[in-house]
């Protein structure tokens, strides 16, 4: 198999130096407000300040755009194109973690240094929302009138304690019949060491992401549960628990095996052409060498994510007899599997609900929260793959599984296609950064973003 080099960074599409120093002074005011998102209202005046910077930012969006909030601070702002047939909705929220340890710089005081803006979401997500922002801003200046679309941009308030505002928005969109043909959120982006034998950066766009499910596990007593094996078990609810987590843990590996997703060999399989001998033969034969494969990415947490179902008990709970506190009258425990495909969960729930019978266990879900994965094969990602490779011709494409979670999984039942990529050019040290410190975005990245945007509002057509 013959090495494919990608072409030189030189050749990527980007806005005049001058409009990349105007983009980082309103990216600045964004950074500097401090909206992190808290139940009691206690950054109000924040989030505020940063509401004021968008209508003073992007005058032309605030005049002809209409606009819906949901929940404290869910926006949208909405264009009526010309002859539409479908929407497209661009998403990015503007809600950032606090600040930490480790920060060279006051996290919410932005700075430039060599080439860099540094502050608390540069990169998480605030970047992105501010180039959305800025491309429609400047198509409504340059008289577009985006034929074919009507044109969303939506950004959440409270999508990093996994809130509600975009929960409602998908309420409202459900109830009023409105669907959207394809929607852009974060997820993924341009990173560096991402395949092991690539050389050249990925341009990794997520078309699915792990959901997230629930269940209360409940100790029954012995007169309820009639089950022949159960009087074999320990007596008190405490032990029973115990037991049965334990057993669960213990047999997880046999319960939910690892098996390659189509996304997650597509991953792969994408970065043949720009691997090196022996990787590209390894993972151009994944079909022969997959044993191989999954032994070793079972290995890393964060690779093993990507190949099966995961098995976590995240709280246990006992009630005590009224007269003795120690004496357990019940117990339960909360079992949390995050999935990459619901037959699966669900089949290996079958196995586990076998190991519940013997220690007198019933089984509720309490949260399904599943996001149905998006096709690459067909036209949403492979237009997407296409304006990457226009603007960012120095990278690979490949499509990914998210481990991780985003608003736009809120969507999939009023969204054909939901897919997870923001155009940010990320080092490995950017990407740690993420939720950590020294946050920051290169300025000329900046303005490839604006540009990738614009190009993705008037040549993404997926109707």
């Amino acid at each position: 198999m013959k090495k494919q080099a990608a072409a030189p960074k030189s050749e990527r599409k980007n806005a005049s130096p001058e409009k990349i120093r105007g983009y980082s002074s309103v990216l600045s005011k964004m950074i500097s407000c401090k909206t992190v998102f808290a139940e009691n209202g206690e950054n109000s005046a924040e989030f505020k300040k940063f509401y004021s910077v968008i209508e003073e930012s992007f005058p032309n969006i605030i005049k002809k755009a209409k606009k819906l909030v949901f929940g404290s601070g869910c926006f949208f702002y909405i264009i009526e194109g010309k002859n539409a047939v479908e929407n497209i909705l661009l998403m990015s929220h503007h809600d950032v973690v606090d600040g930490c340890e480790g920060w060279e710089t006051e996290p919410f005081s932005p700075s430039e240094k060599e080439g860099y803006l540094f502050g608390r979401g540069t990169i998480d997500t605030k970047t992105p929302l501010f180039a959305e922002l800025m491309a429609l801003e400047e198509l409504l200046s340059e008289g577009y009138d985006f034929p074919g679309i009507n044109l969303y941009i939506g950004s959440s308030n409270n999508e990093e304690c996994s809130g509600d505002g975009m929960v409602l928005a998908a309420e409202y969109f459900k109830k009023n019949n409105i669907n959207f043909s394809v929607v852009l959120d974060e997820g993924g982006a341009i990173t560096e060491g991402m395949i092991p034998g690539v050389k050249c950066k990925s341009a990794v766009v997520a078309v699915h992401e792990k959901s997230r499910h629930l269940f209360r596990c409940k100790t029954v007593s012995k007169k309820q549960s009639g089950h022949g094996s159960f009087s074999k078990a320990k007596s008190t609810p405490a032990e029973r628990i115990s037991l049965f987590i334990s057993e669960v843990l213990k047999n997880s590996e046999k319960i939910y095996k690892a098996d390659f997703s189509p996304e997650v060999r597509a991953t792969f399989e994408r970065h043949v052409p720009y691997m090196s001998f022996p990787m590209n033969f390894l993972f151009g034969n994944v079909s022969v060498f997959s044993p191989l494969i999954k032994k070793i990415m079972s290995k890393i947490p964060a690779a093993s994510a990507m190949l099966k179902t995961s098995v976590s008990f995240t709280e246990i709970r006992t009630v005590s007899e009224s007269d003795s506190a120690a004496k357990t009258k019940e117990a339960e425990a909360t079992m949390y599997l995050r999935c990459i495909r619901e037959d699966d969960l669900y089949r290996g729930l079958e196995k586990i609900k076998k190991i519940a019978e013997k220690y007198g266990i019933e089984i509720e879900e309490t949260l399904r929260d599943y996001c149905k994965p998006t096709d690459f094969r067909k036209k949403a990602f492979s237009e997407t793959e296409k304006l990457i490779r226009e603007n960012f011709p120095d990278v690979a494409v490949a499509p990914f599984l998210l481990t991780a979670g985003t608003d736009a999984r809120r969507l999939t039942d009023v969204a054909d296609n939901i897919l997870r990529f923001a155009p940010i050019d990320l080092s490995k040290s950017q990407f740690a950064s993420i939720h950590g410190a020294n946050e920051c975005i290169s300025l000329e990245n900046v303005g490839e973003c604006v540009v990738f945007y614009k190009d993705f509002i008037k040549k993404i057509r997926i109707n």
